[in-house]
């Protein structure tokens, strides 16, 4: 396993030319590879020396590295810790009176002895009640003795579970939809930066307007270049530019040229005009997944080469 992430950074090392300075490149790949390069050399060390306890841990951060949904969401709960942390130390205040207060009211009772013995003690008990593990057993002991202790327990749940909780809640929410919106707004920022870098790529002479051989060019190389879009034909290309030069002059202004990456997703289907007896006369037979699945299975590869086997074999006989 550490030889394949060796190899694989030695991989990304050579995809960057063998050059370090682009390798540790400032910012976040800087930091990712450090972190890789730090914990592949403590995962081998742990090997050597025979003590592999910490190997577990260092594995689970070192996938996290390359998992960049996972980094996203957890810089998003960094971001809103900042936002919540006034309701989490009202929270912990809470925690910590009732704590105290639960060991002096329960000093010297069953109850005392189980759950309040000390603070520390106290605290986490209720620290569990809030989560509601605990809750309502934790009470019977005082509860059964004295039916009024049960307003200590009550209390403090509509406190700190009922209220403070879903504040917590409620702020997590807000903070999480914040950042989504946060994050459509950068990437239509960078999308139209990278779009006006290219523009001007492709209009060196500053006219405000790209020829439509530039744009056919781009889509040969999308075809040729990045399998991970899907690839165009011709008539499709003609298509996509025909919804971009929307004034017609077979240029595209930087305007239009904003647009690319949105027409770039539509999808075009060929329909005909054409339609069989079974469609016209039988609309829910034809509509039926059987008669369907007919249809694909007629018009694919495999029933062509069904059908000239037939074929080969009749002749064959006779």
């Amino acid at each position: 396993c550490i030889s394949i992430i060796a190899f694989f950074m030695v991989l990304e090392l050579g995809r960057d030319g063998l050059d370090f300075r682009l390798f540790f490149y400032p910012g976040a790949k800087r930091l990712l590879h450090g972190i890789r390069i730090v914990l592949v050399t403590a995962l081998v060390s742990g090997l050597v020396v025979e003590n592999t306890t910490l190997n577990p841990f260092f594995r689970m951060i070192l996938l996290a590295t390359h998992l960049r949904n996972f980094q996203q969401e957890l810089l998003s709960v960094m971001k809103m810790i900042p936002q919540i942390v006034y309701i989490l130390t009202v929270l912990g205040i809470v925690v910590i009176f009732y704590g105290w207060f639960g060991v002096v009211l329960f000093y010297g009772t069953e109850q005392g002895d189980a759950s309040f013995p000390n603070l520390i003690e106290g605290v986490w008990t209720l620290w569990i009640c809030i989560t509601t593990a605990n809750y309502p057993d934790v009470m019977m002991p005082s509860y059964n003795s004295n039916r009024l202790s049960g307003i200590f327990f009550v209390s403090f749940m509509i406190i700190s579970f009922f209220y403070l909780m879903n504040l917590i809640l409620a702020g997590v929410v807000n903070n999480f939809d914040n950042n989504i919106e946060q994050r459509k707004e950068e990437r239509s920022t960078l999308a139209a930066s990278l779009l006006k870098k290219a523009f001007q790529v492709m209009d060196p002479d500053d006219t405000g307007r790209v020829s439509r051989e530039a744009i056919m060019l781009v889509f040969y190389i999308l075809n040729e270049d990045f399998p991970e879009i899907r690839r165009l034909s011709k008539d499709e290309a003609n298509l996509i530019f025909g919804f971009l030069d929307r004034d017609g002059s077979s240029t595209i202004t930087l305007d239009e040229f904003l647009d690319f990456g949105n027409v770039l997703l539509l999808e075009f289907t060929k329909e005909s005009d054409y339609a069989t007896l079974v469609e016209i006369y039988l609309p829910k037979v034809y509509h039926s997944w059987w008669y369907q699945f007919l249809c694909i299975a007629v018009r694919s590869k495999g029933f062509e080469y069904f059908i000239d086997f037939v074929l080969v074999l009749n002749a064959a006989i006779i």
